[in-house]
């Protein structure tokens, strides 16, 4: 990204926008299984003595990751672009709202409330971020990056949901609507995610085979 910075606007924002898209398209199932799976996962790490309070704040602190994947990759560019001083005030700004909240949420809510608030200080880093990346880089079509994601992960919760009292078989069969409804989307078609896909071995050797016949 600091080459493309240096070298090519135009390549450091289309590198960027396929940072976004991947990374939110492996954050939402992670997220999803988690919560699904938080419970039998807390059993066989730590035993039974640890529910259910663990599983509970793992199926609170698993949800900061989509916003928090997408905050790592977007200060990786505001540093392309020089603003180091800029991620610095943004940084005073959440851990400011980190401190005052988890005072305000601990005591009320403890643990819970803890994990919350790791959720919202995603949040309040990633406004002025994406404040300083439209200054600095460029406006982010958000729908197009992310509303096959989106249905896809809607698609799938709605799948766990239906089949929650089997955690393992709705952990596989979510997994599964979510790829089908990607691949029904179109998410795989885009020219960026085409070009990341031929570098997968399997991906690979499969359009080899069919340039071949």
């Amino acid at each position: 990204m600091s080459r493309y910075a240096k070298d090519s606007h135009e390549s450091l924002v289309r590198a960027y926008q396929l940072a976004i898209r991947l990374l939110v398209m492996v954050a939402l199932p992670i997220a999803i299984l988690v919560t699904v799976l938080a419970t039998p996962l807390i059993r066989i790490l730590g035993g039974a003595a640890f529910l259910p309070d663990s599983a509970t704040a793992l199926t609170l602190l698993i949800w900061s990751i989509p916003v928090g994947f997408v905050n790592s990759v977007t200060q990786y560019v505001l540093i392309a672009v020089g603003q180091q001083r800029f991620l610095t005030r943004a940084f005073v700004i959440g851990v400011t709202f980190n401190i005052v909240a988890n005072l305000i949420m601990i005591p009320r809510y403890g643990f819970a409330g803890a994990a919350v608030v790791t959720i919202l200080s995603e949040w309040s880093l990633l406004f002025p971020f994406y404040y300083a990346v439209r200054r600095y880089v460029a406006p982010l079509p958000w729908v197009d990056l992310l509303w096959r994601q989106a249905v896809a992960a809607l698609g799938m919760a709605v799948t766990a949901v239906l089949l929650r009292h089997q955690p393992w078989l709705a952990a596989a069969l979510s997994s599964l609507v979510y790829l089908a409804l990607l691949l029904l989307l179109g998410a795989f078609r885009h020219p960026d995610i085409q070009r990341v896909l031929q570098v997968v071995p399997f991906v690979r050797r499969r359009s080899a085979l069919i340039n071949d016949r």
